[in-house]
């Protein structure tokens, strides 16, 4: 993951995120990459959804190495890989406090006119905020 193109988002596992297992369920992982991707648009001023704007993530991949259990702290560390005309591809990388690599993968993002639910271009000043991050 280049890390010039990096964003790390921590949270701990909270017991909600818990199967009867005591692990983290892969499905709360993936809100956790949502949430990380959030937290992305929120530090560059970008809002994730308004009346001209939404981002539904189309496209989402994870591969699983290291359980997540209640209480964890984790971090997942994102890198913008593509910009598109309308679109963001991210990967990730979730990891403990210790480095144990949790899960990989990528998503996929589409900007789209939430009135007509269609992609649309992504907006100037969301690329102007995106800076340095655009590829």
């Amino acid at each position: 993951m280049p890390v010039s193109h990096s964003h790390v988002y921590r949270r701990s596992i909270r017991f909600a995120d818990t199967d009867a297992a005591g692990v983290a369920h892969f499905s709360r992982l993936l809100i956790i990459v949502e949430e990380a991707i959030h937290d992305f648009f929120h530090a560059r001023g970008i809002p994730i959804f308004d009346k001209a704007t939404a981002w539904p993530v189309v496209s989402i991949h994870a591969d699983y190495s290291a359980a997540c259990r209640f209480q964890d702290e984790i971090s997942v560390a994102l890198s913008l890989d593509k910009t598109g005309n309308s679109s963001l591809a991210f990967s990730f990388n979730a990891s403990k406090a210790d480095g144990t690599v949790c899960f990989v993968g990528q998503a996929t993002l589409c900007h789209i006119d939430p009135a007509k639910n269609t992609p649309a271009p992504m907006p100037a000043k969301t690329r102007d905020a995106l800076g340095k991050d655009a590829v």
